[in-house]
């Protein structure tokens, strides 16, 4: 790649064993989990690469011997060093960003990912929430690898891996469509309505953004007082206007003031929360005598803040936007019409493809 080219942005998935995210991540690597396939050195190129897949795995449809081979050709030749790479941390509903920095290598022996390049992992705990929903929806691809092309991608992911808060957009005047994919080509992101899409973590990204679309300031202090309540506290909720550092009061008993007591405060602001935050939350805690306090944000906190809520883990929580989603979904049916209005939502039951 010449030093005029503007990276490539990947997805990698890895494997759907969780705990290869870790691995990688500890190791500098990003890889993928075709284990019955031996080296793919050999393979220079995607006719060959469909050859070789075509032996290692009889049986297969032609199909997926199309679509595999196009993922490992991209995978092994296609990837360059420089370009950014993102992995979904499935455990964490996260992303890591990185830094391709080495060519293709194979691996032998079980507890790894036998095919791997190497990266340097510049951003492991990024929010999915610092994302905007055009590229989730990218992101959430079933494919292992797919090149992450749509509306200017490798510019706005390259700003999130040099330490962007948030996904800035597609820059004026970029076309925001990409050229159909080939038959062949079905690792870019044009390939997915063919391929799949991870159908639960689309999901959970739409009903975050409609929680963002539908819950600001005063209202979004309620739905955090309903999930409360859900979990059996007792809510006071202040009037609009000065609050005193005090969004919500919740405690036990029918009173609402028998152990253990919280003090909440409510952040729905775009934008990164600073320590100096938690420091706020910490002296109204104290000023009121209360046990706990609790912290409720749908934006990223600052590496200052979540280094201040581990040293006080015992005296302050965070609650993000996964862990309200979390919480949502766990007592929806139960939460007020009104909140359930904003937000409609209906189970649906589908095969878990992991597993099938």
């Amino acid at each position: 790649m010449s030093a005029t080219t503007e990276p490539r942005a990947w997805l990698v998935r890895g494997s759907k064993n969780w705990a290869y995210d870790l691995w990688m991540l500890e190791n500098g690597y990003t890889g993928v989990d075709f284990s019955e396939i031996g080296s793919l050195s050999s393979a220079a190129d995607l006719p060959s690469m469909r050859l070789l897949l075509a032996a290692a795995m009889p049986g297969k449809p032609e199909k997926a011997i199309g679509n595999y081979a196009a993922q490992l050709n991209a995978f092994a030749n296609r990837m360059a060093a420089g370009d950014i790479v993102v992995l979904p941390l499935r455990q964490q509903g996260r992303l890591a960003f990185g830094i391709v920095t080495g060519g293709y290598e194979y691996l032998a022996g079980p507890g790894v990912l036998n095919h791997v390049r190497s990266v340097d992992w510049k951003r492991p705990d990024v929010a999915r929430t610092a994302i905007n929903q055009d590229l989730l929806y990218s992101l959430g691809a079933f494919s292992t690898v797919v090149q992450i092309s749509r509306n200017d991608a490798a510019y706005r992911l390259g700003k999130i891996l040099g330490g962007a808060d948030a996904d800035p957009g597609a820059r004026p005047g970029v076309p925001l469509t990409v050229p159909k994919a080939g038959d062949d080509v079905v690792d870019t992101d044009e390939a997915i309505a063919s391929d799949g899409q991870d159908i639960e973590q689309f999901s959970r990204d739409r009903i975050l953004g409609r929680l963002r679309e539908r819950f600001d300031g005063y209202e979004f202090q309620g739905l955090v007082a309903a999930l409360l309540e859900a979990e059996g506290m007792t809510c006071k909720v202040p009037p609009k206007g000065k609050d005193g550092g005090i969004d919500i009061i919740a405690g036990s008993g029918v009173l609402g003031i028998s152990a253990p007591t919280i003090i909440v405060q409510v952040k729905a602001q775009a934008g990164a929360i600073g320590s100096q935050v938690l420091d706020q939350l910490g002296g109204v805690v104290s000023l009121h005598n209360a046990d706990h306090g609790l912290l409720v944000s749908l934006s990223e906190l600052t590496k200052d803040a979540r280094d201040k809520v581990a040293a006080q883990q015992l005296k302050v929580a965070v609650w993000d936007a996964e862990e309200v989603l979390r919480r949502l979904l766990k007592h929806y049916e139960v939460l007020p019409d009104d909140i359930k209005a904003k937000i409609p939502l209906k189970r649906v039951w589908l095969i878990d493809e992991g597993e099938a």
